[in-house]
């Protein structure tokens, strides 16, 4: 689960996967050619999954899900939780700016804003989020929180070097 969460929250497969081509190796895998007299080769792979150092480590904490001990995907897929009516239309502009309120505030996790809002359903929530960002008032903090671009909590990103 640790190496699975690191792949995924670290790794620009571009930048950090290596793929080595006719290494030696053992006949242990069963999709090789195996040439009588010859040993055998494969590929290798190698990830680098660590944080690179200019990188503020507060933003690779581990956060909780909303409600990941609690949902159930079958009810949720059946859409019979009783906790939303699919029908009735989300005012999704109007729910973005109820977000922004909360973050223009303090920053809040993702997860906690769907908690809060999880009564105007999951989807209505990403949608408002997703319209917040596209039209750029959104950020991140330092630990990956949402906040304002332009607020006193806004992570500044990292330099970039750049080559001739």
């Amino acid at each position: 689960l640790e190496l699975e969460w690191a792949v995924a929250t670290r790794v620009q497969a571009d930048k950090d996967v290596v793929i080595a081509s006719g290494m030696r190796c053992k006949p242990l895998d069963p999709s090789l050619t195996l040439v009588t007299g010859r040993m055998p080769t494969t590929a290798k792979m190698g990830i680098d999954a660590t944080i690179a150092p200019e990188l503020p480590r507060a933003r690779f904490q581990r956060i909780n899900y909303a409600f990941e001990d609690e949902v159930d995907v079958a009810s949720y897929l059946a859409d019979d939780d009783g906790k939303v009516d699919a029908a009735e239309a989300i005012d999704i502009d109007a729910l973005a700016r109820e977000i922004l309120a909360i973050v223009s505030e303090e920053p809040a996790y993702y997860s906690d804003l769907v908690k809060r809002f999880w009564n105007r359903g999951f989807q209505a929530v990403s949608r408002a989020l997703g319209r917040l960002h596209e039209s750029g008032d959104l950020w991140s903090d330092e630990e990956g929180r949402v906040c304002l671009r332009d607020s006193p909590f806004a992570a500044v990103p990292p330099a970039t070097k750049l080559t001739n």
